[in-house]
């Protein structure tokens, strides 16, 4: 059943599924989503008279302080800025241009020696920032994937997933912006690198791979002609492929003198890359990816670091595809921090295969055990799930 609520009566735990006005313009990526801060609601006081919420995905009851609405009304999850289209204010062209698009503009320019616009992305992090006080948004946003232009969309989710895990370890808030800023940034060096290096399927050899070596120093080079980049960021794109161990470049730095910031946006970039298909792999699942990291990842990022982002993480990622004691099949679609074993689940298959339609929103947390709980965490290729595609189509609703 979905309420209209008056801003005065919201309370923490409702589920908003629609504003008395557009939602461009607005500080919110999605539409649909469980107010989870006191600055999400006052947010909301300050830019609407009243809201509809679904007590169905809701953690409180609703019917007590709100009217009925017609629940055929059509209601989307998300809306244009979920898709990513959180414009800088006074950018220039192409106004209407997702985030990922300018993104994939600004690496086209760089690539043929234009000026890097560091106030425009500094525009793009402070949204990016605002939206972390919400984990669920931003690791739900992190599952987009942009198949047009996979460079863009690396920077963006590395950037996202390094500001919601600086969040997750107390981090202030200038210094997500630095985080953001030096992800979204982390990789601009490989504008300079051939493009049939870069685009090379298969293993690189070895003269080929020292070229690719080349990019965080290429990247360092043309961030300093910029005059206006922090040097933190500087230290980001030079050093986010140095590891703990010694082991990394492009100068083999060990242990302390890998700054707190390299290693956040370095395992962002590693998580990242091995969570989207890419020349060298097919992409791994988001606990496949977090089990290759606890593997191998321990002396080259640091045993401390690593346990905060397998904290940071959950048992039952966003994006995780798992099996359901009744036999359906779901994809974790959020969590809270304090119900991790109990996350918020979209059901897509039933327990023969078939598609469930429409998807459906089921919140283990308010549910006994006993009635239904996660048995298994499968691979989503088994049942032909793409999560990317499935989160881009619930986006597009």
């Amino acid at each position: 059943m979905r309420y209209k609520v008056n801003v005065g009566d919201l309370q923490n735990g409702m589920y908003v599924t629609e504003l008395d006005r557009p939602w461009v313009g607005t500080p919110f990526m999605f539409q649909g989503f469980l107010i989870e801060t006191n600055e999400e609601l006052e947010q909301l006081k300050s830019l609407c008279d009243f809201v509809v919420v679904d007590e169905t995905q809701s953690k409180i009851a609703v019917g007590s302080v709100g009217n009925p609405v017609n629940n055929n009304a059509a209601t989307s999850k998300v809306d244009d800025a979920a898709k990513l289209s959180m414009q800088p204010a006074g950018r220039s062209p192409n106004a209407d241009a997702s985030v990922q698009e300018y993104i994939g503009q600004m690496l086209a320019s760089a690539k043929a020696g234009g000026a890097i616009d560091i106030k425009a992305l500094q525009k793009i992090v402070t949204r990016l920032v605002q939206q972390s006080v919400n984990h669920n948004l931003m690791m739900q946003m992190s599952n987009l994937r942009n198949r047009q232009d996979r460079n863009a969309g690396h920077s963006l989710n590395t950037a996202i997933l390094a500001i919601a895990f600086g969040k997750h370890l107390g981090q202030s808030e200038e210094r997500l912006h630095l985080l953001g800023l030096g992800a979204i940034l982390h990789d601009i060096g490989k504008t300079r690198i051939p493009h049939e290096v870069l685009n090379k399927p298969g293993k690189l050899n070895e003269e080929e791979f020292a070229v690719i070596k080349r990019h965080p120093n290429e990247g360092y080079e043309m961030l300093m002609a910029s005059n206006n980049v922090p040097d933190e960021v500087l230290n980001m794109v030079r050093h986010h492929h140095e590891r703990v161990d010694g082991s990394g470049y492009p100068n083999g730095l060990k242990g302390n003198d890998v700054p707190l910031s390299v290693g956040i946006v370095s395992l962002a970039d590693a998580f990242e890359t091995l969570t989207t298909d890419n020349l060298y792999q097919p992409a791994l699942t988001p606990v496949q990816a977090l089990q290759r990291l606890r593997t191998t990842g321990t002396e080259s990022f640091g045993k401390d670091l690593l346990q905060d982002f397998m904290r940071f993480m959950g048992l039952y990622p966003i994006g995780s595809v798992v099996k359901l004691s009744s036999g359906d099949i779901a994809v974790v679609f959020s969590a809270d921090p304090k119900t991790r074993m109990r996350p918020l689940i979209m059901l897509v298959r039933d327990e023969k295969g078939i598609e469930i339609r429409p998807h459906r929103l089921v919140n283990l947390a308010v549910l006994p055990e006993s009635k239904l709980s996660i048995s298994d965490i499968v691979n989503p290729t088994k049942y032909s799930i793409d999560t990317a595609v499935l989160f881009e189509k619930e986006l597009a609703r």
